[in-house]
């Protein structure tokens, strides 16, 4: 057991060392997109952007966490229902298609090259995993994300590319509205999360009352 904690704290100050050592010139090429565009069906309709948790919103500490990352844009299906929220708003090109729609519309308005996408229900979102996400970046990579303990991989909490655009489009017209097909079509750098400092809580999102519920109380 004392080996294996010996062993993760090296890991960890090697990640560390490495990230401060990558050039992160371009992060003025990096924006981030929050998805709102949900129907919030297991939230019995509540907007999950707008619970609270220790006073403020999902929405507001996820832009608090992140805003030193590049401009943040709030991706909805209609920005009529949003017009009094303080932030660039990008409507869905194409409607009720899941966030696969809300990524497509982003990568084709936003002049960045890069966008980090989250979603208004992980409320647990850090600046520091996504300068080390970006750190993680090669010329020839389309999209970043990270799997947890089990293996699964998460496109949400990753870094996509303006240049996944026609495989987007060629997916939407196929009607394939999976992020996991298209994540294995465009041979995704997935980054094993327990080999970074970060814990899975940033993965963390709330879809149910219960869940919700159980979060306020801890």
């Amino acid at each position: 057991m004392k080996y294996k904690k010996t062993v993760k704290v090296i890991l960890t100050l090697t990640v560390f060392i490495l990230y401060e050592r990558k050039d992160t010139s371009m992060i003025s090429n990096l924006a981030t997109l929050i998805l709102m565009g949900g129907q919030n069906k297991r939230m019995n309709g509540q907007h999950k952007a707008f619970l609270k948790l220790h006073e403020k919103s999902f929405l507001d500490q996820i832009i608090t966490s992140l805003k030193s990352c590049g401009p943040i844009y709030l991706s909805v299906n209609d920005k009529s229902l949003y017009s009094h929220l303080p932030y660039p708003l990008i409507e869905d090109c194409y409607k009720e298609i899941g966030p696969i729609g809300g990524i497509y519309s982003t990568l084709l308005k936003v002049p960045s090259n890069y966008v980090f996408i989250t979603a208004c229900d992980m409320p647990f979102m850090e600046a520091e995993f996504v300068n080390y996400l970006y750190s993680q970046l090669e010329p020839d990579t389309s999209c970043i994300v990270v799997s947890d303990s089990s293996g699964r991989f998460y496109p949400l909490g990753g870094i996509y590319s303006k240049t996944m655009l026609p495989l987007i489009k060629e997916q939407i017209e196929n009607e394939n509205y999976r992020l996991g097909a298209l994540l294995k079509r465009a041979g995704a750098k997935i980054v094993p999360l327990n080999e970074t400092p970060f814990s899975e809580k940033l993965l963390r999102n709330i879809n149910t009352p219960k869940e919700y519920e159980a979060l306020l109380e801890k």
